[in-house]
């Protein structure tokens, strides 16, 4: 089944254990290839963008397509 970009967005980010890391805003994709290279993630109200282990701007974390497990209702990361 083919997910569209923006069908994905506003879904929750969870990391490994389930935890809610945030809600998607953006997806960044690679001109050359077309496919996604990194998730824009609004974190969570309560977490610090600073302490997670991802390139963050703001309230926002830049999170690698390489760190995404699965894409369901959720966006299950592995990590």
């Amino acid at each position: 089944m083919a997910v569209f970009g923006r069908e994905m967005l506003g879904r929750q980010v969870l990391d490994r254990t389930g935890a809610v890391l945030g809600t998607l805003r953006d997806l960044q994709f690679d001109m050359n290839t077309g496919t996604i290279s990194e998730l824009i993630v609004e974190v969570e109200e309560g977490l610090s963008a600073a302490s997670l282990p991802f390139e963050h701007q703001g309230n926002s974390v830049h999170i690698p397509a390489s760190s995404v497990a699965r894409i369901a209702s959720n966006i299950h990361l592995n990590r």
